[in-house]
């Protein structure tokens, strides 16, 4: 029987960087023995190398066809080169010990370190970044003081490891800030559902008990050795709370009565997906999978990567939420493309390939493409982007092993339903126009409930130049939200105005109405009302579209658009729970609406999505209740102690914080170490502390005690230029007494 071939490239996902090169011993090491066992187990031959210049390799499969794709799952999911990244940005003083002169972690924080990777398999590290400042600097720069005062740990290993070590970080740097922390179980098919869309519900959960709630991550135990995902899965139900005890009482019991409600609305769905292409989604589009369950509230049961099963199910609790999931999850398999390049013979007596002069081909192919690359049975088939299936096919058709046969080409495309006739055209004949330019056949498969195949054959020439006239047909789109008291308006009397606009720009737009918007849950976006659709050779003008429709809306309600702002994690759960009256009152004057992020991601940032000119008012808005640490480091000085502990020190540090509102708490240290002065303010009020900071310095200064120096501390002195190269960084009042 004919051998089954395929090859393959295997690379670090591109949004991830690691600390760790594929080249290194222990990586080599790992992939020798994965390659090794698959060999030993008979019936498939592995090989694998490194491609040159970059941090990929191939790898190429050849015996029985069930075997080869069995292997295949193997080392997909176990090959120990795609390593994920998280990191984590905490204050070194609640980790370290002597930060500022010889800092280690502290000894608790270790023990709970190598803890939490021994019973993860990730690797986890401290990076401590050091002090930048230089001489001249002016240490105005409260950002970077800031940031100094922070250092991360990165988390590296498998996706897995990585998601349920983050969670336990987590977790133990609030026991460290003196929080409470209890973990209890609930189905992962609900976890997503009663959250609701975009989080909504469990973010009222959080503000209603000051608490933070980490989820553990909805794709658990899809890659890694069966070990691995059976560890993944013991933690898959595993939700964390944490806050004052009396409050995480609260918010489980809020959430386990959630999920007893849940459980009994829960709707499911089963789809069926090509195989090839749930494993690509799985293994580079992980985050779009669940951003769309967090936009959808909504959950959705992958089978195992590399499994070869094309089983999906969907949970949720309505209709509009399941199907808006199963449509946006499906729309994300039209980037991957399929081609056929089939060898006919020319004669009575074709020549036999053998797997010698395929596999260079092959390899060529999926090494130079992108593009996984097989044969049996005298086909070649290529599955990848568009751009990259082009190239592919081009390749193939230049190798001489193929040059004494005659070719056929098969491409597919699948697309969404919606878009049949759009691509289409009227009676055919955006179709017809492409099979007789080209000379080639264009047929629509029906595929699933949601999507169409479709299906293009040609010679080599004419496919390729078909399928450039039919991906230029193929539907561009954007979507965005219009407030819909100014729909009737932009459409006009008999829909004369937006036909006009269409007209112009050549596109078609449609506008959801509540109802309409109700039924299908928003479009690209889930706040998104409108949307606008062209060929894709016509894509440039959707932005024009977009800019005049936007020109009949008033300049308060046009651009709805996401305003991301720095707000470190450490504030969110007494931000959303202490102040959430003021953040109501802020949505509520800026018709913005302010969104966290998702807990367990560690992310110091906060998103306000609403029309452009309000949007960053109402940032500005929030930022007002945002605190603002900094801190101001001197030398060690016996006497400082002496000259903080008195009346006229907190009588100073009481006119600062009424004059300027910035808070200074002295921390005192003894022998070697650095004491630390405190600033504590309004992100708003910022801009003073640089006033307080150099009020504070003239204070020290009067007493004799030693600061580090800055600009505005520098005394003309006349020696200065004289003395310039040896960088003193001590400066002191001469001694007057």
């Amino acid at each position: 029987m004919e051998p089954y071939l395929t090859s393959f490239r295997l690379s670090r996902l591109a949004s991830v960087e690691t600390s760790q090169s594929t080249t290194d011993p222990a990586t080599v090491d790992a992939l020798n023995l994965l390659v090794t066992n698959l060999n030993k187990t008979g019936g498939v031959a592995v090989t694998y190398r490194k491609q040159d210049n970059s941090e990929s390799w191939i790898f190429t499969l050849s015996g029985p066809y069930q075997s080869v794709l069995a292997v295949k799952g193997v080392i997909l999911r176990e090959a120990p080169l795609q390593l994920h990244r998280a990191s984590i940005k905490v204050t070194r003083t609640e980790i370290l010990d002597h930060p500022t002169t010889s800092p280690r972690l502290k000894l608790e924080v270790r023990k709970q370190l190598d803890e939490v990777a021994g019973a993860t398999g990730a690797h986890i590290s401290v990076i401590n970044p050091t002090n930048s400042a230089q001489e001249g600097d002016t240490v105005d720069t409260w950002t970077r003081i800031e940031a100094e005062r922070s250092c991360e740990l990165l988390v590296t290993g498998k996706q897995d490891a990585v998601d349920i070590a983050r969670v336990l970080l987590l977790v133990m740097l609030d026991k460290l800030n003196g929080l409470h922390a209890e973990s209890f179980e609930i189905d992962v098919k609900l976890l997503s559902v009663l959250a609701g869309r975009k989080r909504a519900a469990l973010q009222t959960v959080q503000e209603e008990t000051a608490t933070n709630v980490y989820y553990p991550s909805l794709l658990n135990g899809l890659s890694g050795s069966a070990d691995a995902r059976k560890i993944a899965r013991a933690q898959a139900n595993l939700v964390w709370v944490t806050g004052d005890f009396l409050n995480v009482q609260r918010a489980r019991d809020k959430l386990m009565q959630l999920a007893l409600g849940k459980a009994k609305s829960i709707l499911s769905r089963d789809i069926a997906m090509s195989p090839q292409k749930l494993d690509w989604m799985l293994l580079e589009r992980s985050d779009d999978l669940k951003q769309i369950m967090t936009d959808n509230g909504s959950f959705i049961q992958f089978p195992t990567i590399g499994s070869q099963t094309s089983a999906v199910t969907v949970y949720g609790d309505q209709r509009t939420s399941i199907q808006r999931t199963v449509r946006t999850l499906m729309a994300l398999t039209v980037h991957v493309y399929s081609a056929s390049y089939w060898l006919l013979p020319m004669n009575f007596m074709p020549p036999n390939l053998i797997p010698a002069q395929l596999i260079p081909a092959l390899e060529l192919i999926s090494g130079t493409t992108a593009c996984e690359a097989s044969y049996k049975n005298n086909c070649f088939e290529f599955q990848g982007y568009h751009a990259d299936i082009v190239h592919a096919v081009s390749l193939i058709g230049e190798q001489d092993i193929v040059k004494p046969f005659g070719h056929e080409i098969h491409f597919q495309i699948e697309m969404s339903n919606e878009h049949r006739d759009f691509i289409s055209g009227k009676k055919n004949g955006k179709v017809n126009k492409i099979m007789q330019q080209s000379n080639v056949v264009i047929k629509f498969e029906v595929f699933n409930d949601f999507n169409f195949i479709i299906s293009l054959q040609g010679n080599d020439a004419s496919a390729l130049q078909g399928l450039g006239y039919l991906h230029e047909e193929i539907p561009a789109e954007i979507s965005f939200h219009v407030p819909e008291v100014y729909h009737k308006r932009i459409i006009g009397v008999g829909g004369k105005s937006i036909q006009k606009i269409m007209k112009k720009y050549g596109t078609f737009v449609k506008f959801s109405n509540q109802e309409e918007y109700a039924s299908i849950g928003g479009y690209h976006e889930n706040d998104d009302n409108v949307l606008a659709r062209t060929p894709a050779k016509n894509a440039p003008n959707l932005e024009h579209l977009r800019a005049a429709i936007m020109e009949l809306v008033a300049p308060k309600d046009r651009d709805f658009m996401t305003e991301r702002i720095e707000v470190p994690r450490r504030y969110h759960r007494t931000l959303l729970g202490e102040s959430s009256i003021f953040i109501r009152d802020i949505e509520r004057k800026s018709a913005c609406r302010v969104r966290f992020p998702d807990r367990e991601l560690a992310l110091d940032y906060v998103d306000i999505f609403g029309p452009n000119a309000q949007a960053h008012i109402a940032a500005a808005m929030l930022l007002e209740h945002v605190p603002f640490e900094a801190e101001m480091s001197v030398p060690p000085n016996p006497e400082l102690p002496r000259v903080v502990n008195t009346p006229n020190f907190a009588d100073f540090a009481e006119g600062i914080k009424r004059e300027l509102h910035v808070t200074i708490v002295p921390q005192l240290k003894s022998g070697t170490e650095q004491s630390i002065f405190k600033f504590h303010c309004q992100r708003s009020n910022a801009d003073y502390l640089s006033a307080a900071k150099e009020l504070l310095e003239s204070y020290l200064l009067n007493y004799n005690i030693q600061i580090f120096s800055t600009q505005a501390h520098k005394r003309a002195d006349s020696f200065a230029d004289t003395f310039s190269h040896f960088h003193s960084r001590v400066l002191a009042n001469p001694n007057t007494g």
